[in-house]
């Protein structure tokens, strides 16, 4: 009797956590996707907002972070650059790579590729010359572009599924409890 008494409780509890850890996975697929789309439509903006607008660099890259990463509240990737730059980190390139250091370990949904491609937009920014940065910048983009495709892509292939892989060791462990 004792121990249906504990393996009743620990069997939902180990339900319970198979569940979200399938949870977690699906929303890490998720919100790299949504990261991506992110960089991609602040790239856009910060190529139009310097080339049209004229507008410096720090500024634009504030106006960046407080319209497509709201929800991060100045801890993005972009208002941090932006604060390197205004503390005088040395050249764009070095405040970036300074902000890419800083933000990266705190997002672990993005991939390598992710990575190596987002820490290139400190090289797009950081040209002088408008239409070079805005043919810089159009590379990234594509590039972004393709790694949500394919995070998009798996998402649908593997997040799914994450849900009941999940489960199913779960419901694996519980009958090998009883």
């Amino acid at each position: 009797m004792i121990g249906l008494t504990i393996k009743i409780p620990g069997s939902l509890l180990i339900a319970a956590g198979g569940i979200l850890t399938g949870l977690k996975i699906r929303k890490e697929y998720k919100q790299r996707r949504t990261l991506l789309k992110a960089f991609q439509d602040a790239l856009h903006y910060a190529d139009d907002a310097i080339a049209i607008e004229n507008a410096l660099l720090d500024d634009v890259l504030m106006n960046c972070g407080a319209k497509f990463f709201p929800d991060e509240k100045g801890s993005d990737l972009f208002s941090c650059a932006a604060g390197c730059l205004r503390s005088e980190f040395g050249s764009f390139e070095n405040a970036w790579a300074k902000a890419c250091a800083d933000f990266f370990p705190k997002t672990p949904c993005l991939r390598e590729k992710d990575i190596e491609c987002i820490s290139g937009i400190g090289t797009a920014l950081g040209l002088a010359n408008t239409q070079r940065q805005s043919a810089h910048i159009a590379s990234v983009v594509k590039k972004l572009a393709e790694l949500e495709r394919e995070a998009q892509q798996k998402d649908e292939k593997e997040g799914k599924n994450a849900i009941k892989i999940a489960i199913a060791v779960s419901a694996a462990i519980i009958v090998i409890l009883f």
